[in-house]
């Protein structure tokens, strides 16, 4: 399924999904919390959104590559390394304390995507980028309604 990025698309995916996703996370039981850490790779929700906090941070150092250079490409990142750096990061940080990072990138991302342009959003190299960050991400790291239910 291909995903149409607008900036509403954005800003609905920013104020919505990824708004609601530590609460969520922490409406899930105990086990399931473990169970959903252990699926994604992670051993704390802050590792979790570390990582996610660090692509979103790829992405708006990205974009303005793109606006700037019509040459400029998608960076060609060593994804396994990048994410142990950023887990890494964030290893010493508490939990509460990862929320807060997590909280205020969200609501910068949302404030960078407000001020692009009309012409950005039709540079499908920040579309991609997008795409990457928000769309892949979330589908990546979702929270399936099932897991809210104990069993």
């Amino acid at each position: 399924m291909d995903t149409i990025i607008t900036r509403q698309s954005v800003l609905d995916l920013l104020a919505g999904d990824w708004a609601d996703y530590v609460a969520r996370f922490q409406a899930l039981s105990p086990a399931a919390q473990a169970a959903f850490l252990q699926q994604q790779g992670y051993k704390r929700l802050a590792d979790l959104l570390a990582h996610i906090v660090a692509w979103w941070e790829v992405g708006m150092q990205a974009i303005p590559r793109f606006q700037s250079d019509p040459a400029a490409r998608l960076a060609e990142i060593d994804v396994d390394s990048f994410n142990a750096r950023a887990v890494e990061k964030a290893s010493a940080v508490p939990e509460s304390e990862e929320i807060q990072v997590f909280e205020q990138v969200r609501r910068k991302f949302i404030d960078f995507t407000r001020q692009l342009s009309d012409d950005d959003f039709k540079d499908e190299r920040i579309l991609t980028q997008f795409k990457w960050e928000l769309v892949n991400h979330l589908e990546e790291h979702r929270i399936q309604p099932d897991l809210l239910v104990d069993k």
